[in-house]
């Protein structure tokens, strides 16, 4: 993964190691995670062929697959649109989440070794030593790096995907300008208390620390979530 987005976007484009589909489909997902588009904004096919210099039988394929994934939607007289995420499906999807990572840390700390262990310090690090005014893009991408570091080391492609989709559909639509900056610190010192968990190879409090820390997360999300909503009533 880039800083840009949690898929990396290749350079070339149109080439035979990409399709130019695929190549629109990624690039209109960076879009969403750069919030170029943002939630609820209508989609138009001239504006998005202008933004990407290509046709529109290529951005049509690639909405539809987006359409498919649960991250934009179309509607009759309306066309497509980047789907909201509302209080309803983050509850959902942070509980999946803590079902994927609860089950994760326990299969990863017996295979856990000295390798590991130093990427997943250092990734630990550098979240805790970027320190924006609020939440940004970056700080959310150093945040799921960690997560995604402890799903991989069971050695389950599988979990590690659905764990990536999962945290591409919440931190790819949320809205950042409600985001209160006051759970940074309290999550950087989970993940430290994490990973001393995990360097002990402690699984009970590893297990409770991390449906701790998800839950945490999700009712920050809907708080931030809620605010919005209030302000938008103003």
């Amino acid at each position: 993964m880039s800083e840009n987005a949690f898929h990396d976007l290749p350079k070339f484009r149109n080439s035979k190691e990409m399709p130019l589909i695929e190549w629109a489909y990624l690039k209109l997902k960076e879009m969403i995670f750069q919030q170029t588009i943002v939630s609820g904004q209508k989609l138009i096919y001239k504006d998005l062929c202008e933004a990407l210099n290509i046709s529109r039988t290529p951005i049509i394929n690639a909405l539809t697959r987006l359409e498919q994934e649960g991250y934009v939607k179309s509607e009759s007289f309306r066309g497509f649109y980047v789907k909201p995420i509302d209080t309803k499906e983050i509850v959902d999807k942070f509980g999946v989440r803590e079902a994927l990572e609860v089950y994760a840390i326990g299969i990863a700390i017996p295979k856990v070794n000295n390798d590991d262990m130093e990427i997943l310090e250092q990734m630990i690090e550098e979240h805790r030593s970027y320190n924006p005014v609020a939440y940004d893009k970056k700080k959310l991408y150093l945040d799921s790096r960690v997560h995604l570091k402890i799903a991989k080391i069971t050695g389950n492609d599988n979990l590690v995907e659905i764990l990536k989709m999962n945290l591409e559909h919440i931190y790819l639509r949320l809205a950042l300008n409600t985001s209160n900056p006051s759970r940074m610190h309290p999550a950087v010192e989970e993940h430290r208390e994490l990973l001393q968990f995990i360097k002990n190879k402690d699984i009970n409090n590893c297990i409770d620390l991390m449906q701790r820390h998800i839950r945490n997360g999700r009712d920050h999300v809907i708080n931030s979530l809620n605010k919005g909503e209030s302000y938008r009533e103003l």
